[in-house]
């Protein structure tokens, strides 16, 4: 755009020419005009107008972090739940079976410095905090389902392991003629001293009929050293061991397969014993354990009557073991 000035001395209007250096002086000082207003534009904008893709992505943050804090509320419950079936497993199932509860149910969820990936993001406890409950649940249904695998494949041999549990008593109710000694803690008629009776005493007459109380191999047949006389000791399989002592006769060998029910020996009195009778014993997985609570079972309600009334006469100071 062309510019003129007046001149007084001439009463005239004259074309104001600029040099090279003048235009772009006056470029470089529009160009700076220009910048100084967009920047203060800006400033103003960002600092108290904020635009609408600011305010969206503010709201999808706050929505995000609601999403993931009820997630975790739901992993939460999960776990608790994971809980409520482990402890079924342990006292249902597992007790079903027989066997133990699964010892492998804590797990961590591995070093300090796992999550040192997440320090760069806004939300780091709450991403840890997700994180970890899964690692976490992650564990647990790993370790769940090997046990879930183990008591499967005892209800695909629950038969078998039926048969290996003593279930039966070792001397019939008819020929029995009372308790001795029962399980437990009790005063030693000897020793005078206080310890563990790891089995019960079955008074019968001299060659009273022993039976097998499960399916299993003869381990122990004849006389042993401790005070249990002539000895037989049974393993059962699936944990389960039965021993029988005091015989009088003994009608098993090593190695021999026997059915549950069938005769093994002869009551006697052999060993330390003050008069014919069996020491039973039941062991699991290398405990000993009540026998009683495995043969009452075979019982009708009044044979059960009976032997509860027999129980409660049982003399702690009958038998030496």
């Amino acid at each position: 755009m062309e510019r003129f000035r007046f001149n007084p001395k001439t009463l005239s209007y004259q074309k104001v020419e600029f040099s090279q250096k003048q235009k772009f002086l006056r470029f470089l000082a529009f160009i700076g005009f220009t910048l100084s207003v967009s920047i203060a534009f800006l400033f103003i904008r960002d600092q108290h107008l904020p635009s609408l893709r600011t305010a969206d992505l503010e709201a999808s943050q706050q929505q995000i972090t609601y999403e993931m804090k009820l997630m975790n509320q739901d992993l939460n419950r999960y776990e608790t739940r994971l809980g409520q079936v482990a402890f079924n497993d342990d006292h249902i199932y597992r007790v079903y079976f027989g066997v133990e509860p699964w010892s492998i149910r804590s797990v961590g969820v591995g070093g300090s410095r796992r999550y040192d990936r997440l320090q760069q993001f806004k939300h780091e406890d709450l991403l840890k905090q997700s994180y970890t409950n899964i690692d976490r649940i992650e564990r647990k249904l790993v370790m769940q389902s090997t046990s879930f695998d183990e008591v499967i494949d005892l209800a695909w041999t629950k038969e078998e392991w039926m048969a290996a549990m003593p279930a039966i008593q070792p001397i019939g109710m008819k020929d029995l003629v009372r308790f001795g000694s029962s399980f437990g803690i009790r005063m030693h008629p000897i020793l005078k001293v206080v310890r563990p009776h790891e089995g019960i005493d079955l008074t019968a007459a001299r060659g009273t009929n022993i039976y097998a109380t499960a399916d299993g191999t003869v381990l122990q047949a004849g006389y042993r050293a401790g005070g249990f006389g002539k000895k037989v000791l049974i393993d059962h399989g699936y944990g389960y061991r039965t021993v029988y002592g005091h015989c009088d006769e003994i009608l098993v060998e090593v190695g021999e397969q026997v059915k549950r029910g069938e005769i093994i020996a002869r009551v006697g009195s052999t060993g330390l014993s003050k008069s014919p009778h069996l020491h039973y014993e039941v062991h699991v997985n290398g405990r000993p354990v009540d026998p009683i609570n495995y043969y009452a079972t075979d019982l009708s309600a009044g044979e059960f009557e009976h032997m509860i009334d027999m129980l409660s006469q049982a003399d702690p100071s009958f038998d030496i073991n």
